[in-house]
């Protein structure tokens, strides 16, 4: 080494000592950092084409069927790798020996181009075609190489094929795995030990033979290993598909109702309760709004409104029943008994004007509900076929929708069968003398004030407030 050179190499060193900023081989640190980022690129770009080779010829097929093809491009790539590695080891071992034997390996390299286009006419196509090639080429190759070089022993690895035909095609399978198994036994018994086509000696053919059954054996392990990965990833899916249903099923129809409903489909679900407590709430003026607002503001507007509700109504242990455009709809009391059922619906209704009064703040505008309560006896029960729909049928369902429908804005208007039974808890102002309700007459109506009792108050709500009955239209 020249005094330059020397003098060069130390200089390097010392700088990257002194300063850190370049190596003893003059390279700097910056340059060192970007490499991770080129091994990055590179691996990407080779995990990319190994997706592009995966996916060759796929498209189309179903999620099962689009597996296995995929499956099969990958055996298809680890043939051409597997068939290249020994061309390239038999040349290493004794190039001029092993002459014939290492182009018949080349030569079969063509025919693992087909697989890919073999997926458009059938799904097992191409897995049929590498099998009987299989059996084919080690005929050949082993017919060159001799019985003893072991080339053969691949071929017992022929019975994970069932991994690419399924158990629907069980018949298929079969025939191809004995195809397989017959051409190992015969070269087993009839093809010689030796040919003058590739003569080795007894070490490079026991080498050969070692390798083709150990390979053989880690074939049948990934295929093994693949076939697990396959049912836990099946079992997985199957999993989450289940969690989902059952998430949406539970979120149309109470828990109990779901599960009697699974564990007998057919059956008709009908319930009879003695008393349940229906709470209406309604959007006021909601028509003119929805007019000025664009359809994804408008579902927007709602889904914040319902889902304050729908927060509630869990809170309070009651069950949404259903939305209709703006009214939204929940019950106290089914399908199991809540012997707090109307202290429950009215806890919720006062609840619902706070969180109405709390969005109508964060919008910068009024937004205004009623809501009508009333308790008594309902029938209960799941209807429809293909779409499923657990709803409320009776009087009382009425009642308490014309309990919402002639009530005022941001009041909670009750029936007197709700004011009696919760005016010790509750504070409530009655609403005039009577009120006429279509299809009910003359009723006695209350609108719930808040939590704890109170003194009574009056508000001015009609002119029928001094006394008498009032005739409102349906809304």
């Amino acid at each position: 080494m020249s005094t330059l050179s020397m003098g060069m190499r130390t200089s390097a060193w010392t700088r990257s000592r002194a300063g850190g900023s370049a190596t003893a081989s003059g390279v700097s640190l910056l340059d060192l950092a970007r490499k991770p980022d080129q091994i990055a690129s590179r691996f990407t770009w080779l995990a990319n084409f190994g997706k592009w080779v995966r996916d060759l010829g796929v498209e189309g097929y179903a999620p099962v069927a689009r597996r296995r093809l995929q499956q099969v491009n990958v055996l298809n790539a680890f043939m051409i790798a597997s068939y290249v590695t020994f061309a390239a080891f038999y040349a290493l071992l004794d190039l001029s020996a092993l002459k014939w034997l290492i182009l018949a390996v080349l030569a079969n390299l063509p025919f693992f181009l087909v697989p890919p286009f073999l997926h458009r006419y059938s799904e097992i196509a191409a897995a049929t075609y590498l099998s009987i090639h299989a059996a084919f080429a080690l005929l050949v190759l082993a017919s060159i190489a001799g019985s003893s070089a072991g080339i053969h022993y691949w071929l017992l690895a022929g019975g994970t094929l069932i991994l690419f035909y399924g158990t629907g095609r069980l018949i298929i399978a079969l025939a191809v795995t004995g195809l397989l198994i017959g051409t190992f036994l015969f070269i087993e018994l009839w093809v010689p030990e030796s040919t003058r086509w590739s003569p080795m000696t007894p070490d490079i053919a026991n080498l050969i033979k070692n390798i083709a059954a150990t390979g053989g054996a880690l074939l049948v392990a990934s295929f093994v290993y693949l076939a697990l990965r396959m049912a836990e990833q099946a079992e997985t899916a199957l999993e989450s598909e289940y969690a989902r249903s059952e998430t949406l099923l539970r979120s149309i129809m109470p828990a109990g109702i779901a599960s009697r409903l699974k564990s007998n489909p057919q059956a008709i679900i009908a319930d009879k309760y003695d008393q349940v407590t229906l709470l209406f709430a309604d959007v006021v003026d909601f028509t003119p709004r929805a007019s000025a607002l664009s359809p994804e503001e408008l579902v927007a507007f709602l889904n914040r409104i319902f889902s304050s509700f729908d927060a509630l109504a869990e809170k309070h242990g009651l069950e949404k029943i259903k939305t209709i455009g703006d009214a939204y709809m929940v019950a106290a009391g089914l399908p199991e008994a809540q012997p707090d059922q109307m202290a429950r619906a009215a806890e919720m209704a006062l609840d619902m004007l706070e969180a109405v009064h709390g969005l109508s703040r964060e919008m910068g505008e009024e937004v205004a509900v009623r809501i009508g309560i009333h308790t008594g006896p309902a029938v209960a029960g799941v209807l429809g076929k293909r779409k499923l729909f657990y709803d409320v049928w009776g009087d009382t369902v009425n009642t308490a929708a014309r309990m919402e429908a002639y009530g005022l804005p941001d009041r909670i208007q009750v029936t007197e069968a709700v004011y009696e039974l919760l005016r010790e808890d509750f504070a409530f102002d009655r609403r005039g003398e009577m009120i006429h309700v279509k299809g009910k007459g003359p009723m006695q109506l209350y609108f719930l004030l808040g939590r704890a009792p109170e003194p009574s108050r009056s508000a001015p709500v009609s002119p029928a407030d001094e006394g008498g009955t009032i005739h409102l239209l349906q809304r």
